[in-house]
């Protein structure tokens, strides 16, 4: 009866973690969609629509750095409920807003209430799996960020093509996102311990009891790692090529394919769809290649040699081989984003680090999907379109060169693991 329970209790909970974190995602990647509406209705330059979602990547960046260390500290379930209703507020919000600048502001703010999810929802995971499960669980974690982008295109789509009202792409997502919050607050568990069952986790008891300042001091320390600064710079980069991705497939359909916004969007969901299947990849590569380490660099190589038939399908006028070869680079950069964001995370749960250093990672990566979206807006205005994909490929090269020189990335401080 008691392994029933156990049984019963770990499914709730993983499966409430998936779902929170799949909605999180509706209420954020549902901009890539609008993107092309708000320039048309509002004669908005690239520029401009860059500024929304640089005000975004930046925001959730930092946030990710401040909240991922909280996450250790806090109740999860209060935490990411805070989260879940200020992202909705922020969408609703959104789909009033009709100057620049209101939008700006809009969607920065959510990239503050976005940025409590992921560290909080890795934390629990480790709390209620045992070690052996470790890679089981983060391949299927990270489905729920690949299928909740999938779903936000898919919804946001045919908002467009069914209503044409932008308004909704933001205002049903943040109804979706509360009913949510309602959803988690009512089935989550921070601990096993709270329901009287004892699971041999890889984590340990949350540390609240300790002081903040020797909190944050010990944090700083930890972050400054040699092995961590590089796994930083090798997120960063998978962080470019992964929002360089999600963000601009819509608008690179259209402009190099000729495509209607609504053709555009239905194109754009093979994208994820492929990314699905890279965290299953990653899931089986993790299993059978001698560490994290190997996994990492063997996808991000593969990549840049994918993203070349990126720059050949530019030129096809095939907007499904076009969106195929995107799609491949979005299944390795996929499978990339789940070790580094879930499993090596809950790695460190053995060190009772699992949210610091998912913060810390995220953060990582979106200042390089900040980044990016100066970086390929520069790109095509100077070189165009085309000029994308060996981007990219450069992007994948150095990557998989950083990983691969760090040889201590996958080996927890303190632990044998």
């Amino acid at each position: 009866m008691f392994r029933q329970d156990q049984r019963t209790w770990q499914a709730r909970i993983l499966g409430t973690l998936w779902l929170t974190y799949s909605v999180y995602y509706v209420g954020r990647m549902n901009l890539a969609v609008a993107l092309p509406v708000l320039e048309e209705q509002y004669n908005l330059s690239t520029a401009a629509l860059g500024l929304i979602s640089s005000a975004f990547y930046w925001v959730y960046a930092f946030g990710q750095l401040i909240n991922g260390s909280l996450g250790d500290r806090v109740s999860a379930r209060k935490f990411v409920f805070f989260g879940l209703m200020g992202t909705a507020v922020c969408n609703l919000l959104f789909g009033f807003s009709r100057t620049l600048w209101a939008m700006v502001l809009l969607w920065g703010l959510n990239g503050i209430f976005q940025s409590t999810g992921w560290g909080p929802i890795v934390k629990t995971a480790g709390r209620w799996t045992a070690p052996h499960q470790r890679h089981t669980v983060s391949a299927f974690l990270s489905t729920s960020f690949v299928l909740g982008a999938l779903a936000s295109w898919w919804v946001s789509g045919r908002i467009v093509t069914v209503w044409g009202r932008v308004e909704f792409v933001f205002w049903l997502p943040a109804a979706i996102l509360a009913l949510q919050a309602l959803l988690w607050v009512t089935q989550i568990r921070n601990d096993p311990a709270d329901v009287e069952l004892a699971i041999a986790s890889a984590s340990p008891a949350p540390s609240s009891g300790v002081p903040f300042r020797e909190h944050l001091k010990d944090t700083l320390a930890f972050v400054k790692l040699p092995s961590l600064t590089l796994l930083a710079v090798t997120t960063l980069i998978q962080g470019m090529i992964k929002e360089g991705i999600n963000l601009w497939t819509p608008s690179l359909l259209m402009h190099s394919q000729g495509l209607s916004i609504s053709a555009a969007a239905l194109y754009s969901l093979i994208v994820p769809v492929m990314g699905f299947l890279g965290v299953l990849v990653a899931g089986f590569l993790t299993r059978f290649l001698p560490d994290e380490r190997w996994g990492i660099t063997v996808l991000l190589f593969s990549g840049a040699l994918l993203s070349v038939g990126v720059l050949g399908a530019l030129g096809s006028a095939n907007a499904l081989l076009f969106s195929l070869a995107v799609g491949a680079c979005s299944m390795v950069i996929n499978g990339t984003n789940a070790i580094l964001l879930s499993t090596l995370p809950m790695k460190y749960g053995a060190a009772g680090k699992s949210s610091t250093l998912a913060g810390y990672l995220d953060f990582a990566s979106y200042v390089g999907s900040a980044l990016m979206t100066i970086i390929t807006g520069s790109v095509i205005s100077m070189w165009g379109w085309a000029a994308v994909a060996p981007l990219w490929t450069a992007l994948f090269l150095i990557g998989g060169a950083t990983a691969l020189y760090n040889k201590n990335m996958h080996r927890v401080p303190g632990t044998n693991n």
